[in-house]
């Protein structure tokens, strides 16, 4: 139980806390002198919320020299936006003195859309292609072999291929009340393949969701 409340718990500061690039792996600046930027959001669009310095942004900075690179860090939002369900938002970022706006489109669906929408790609194609699931209306079916609840959001450890393998799915408004030992089937959006730190600085990997749905089966 001691090693899925830690693998939780780093999935959780990971999936909540950080920015990501598309490969998962922090880019630092470059001192080239800057000539044009592009930012790319890359949060998950849900209506209410707000897009501020917190949020899962990245930049795609041009140089000079002609050299180009992805940068999480060291930009600032304008002025934050808190999205609308049906509507699109700009939101405009600052980095190194240039400014990129971004078009978000917060398309939230009603509870039935979104389970009629949601896939559920077989263990192959999640696990070897999990980045073009990020983002994705996923649902499936599992036993819960672990639960965690931290101030900041409940975590379950579930089973849905085999009794060797699980996923993490993470319940950031603690809607949902389960118990390990329960099946249960979720609907969610997918965060992709996320690496992190366990016991002694050890590396996890863990497919991780985040619940938007979630019933006893």
């Amino acid at each position: 139980m001691k090693k899925y409340a830690v693998a939780l718990l780093s999935v959780f500061l990971v999936c909540g806390c950080s920015n990501i690039t598309p490969n998962n792996e922090k880019v630092e600046a470059s001192q080239e002198k800057l000539e044009n930027m592009t930012a790319l959001y890359t949060g998950l669009a849900e209506a209410n919320e707000t897009i501020d310095n917190k949020s899962k942004i990245g930049i795609w900075a041009y140089y000079e020299d002609g050299t180009k690179e992805f940068i999480t860090q060291g930009w600032t939002v304008k002025e934050p936006v808190t999205l609308e369900a049906g509507k699109t938002s700009e939101v405009t970022v600052e980095y190194r003195g240039l400014e990129s706006t971004i078009s978000v489109e917060c398309s939230e669906v009603d509870e039935a859309s979104f389970k009629a929408e949601s896939q559920s790609p077989d263990q192959s194609d999640l696990e070897v292609t999990h980045s073009k699931w990020y983002g994705k209306k996923l649902t499936y079916t599992g036993k819960i072999i672990a639960r965690v609840d931290d101030k900041d959001f409940r975590g379950y450890m579930i089973s849905i291929f085999d009794d060797k393998s699980y996923v993490c799915v993470l319940d950031f408004n603690k809607e949902f009340d389960y118990k390990e030992g329960q099946t249960v089937t979720f609907w969610a959006y997918g965060l992709g393949r996320v690496e992190s730190k366990g016991l002694f600085g050890k590396e996890r990997s863990c497919i991780a969701f985040k619940a938007k749905y979630m019933e006893e089966a």
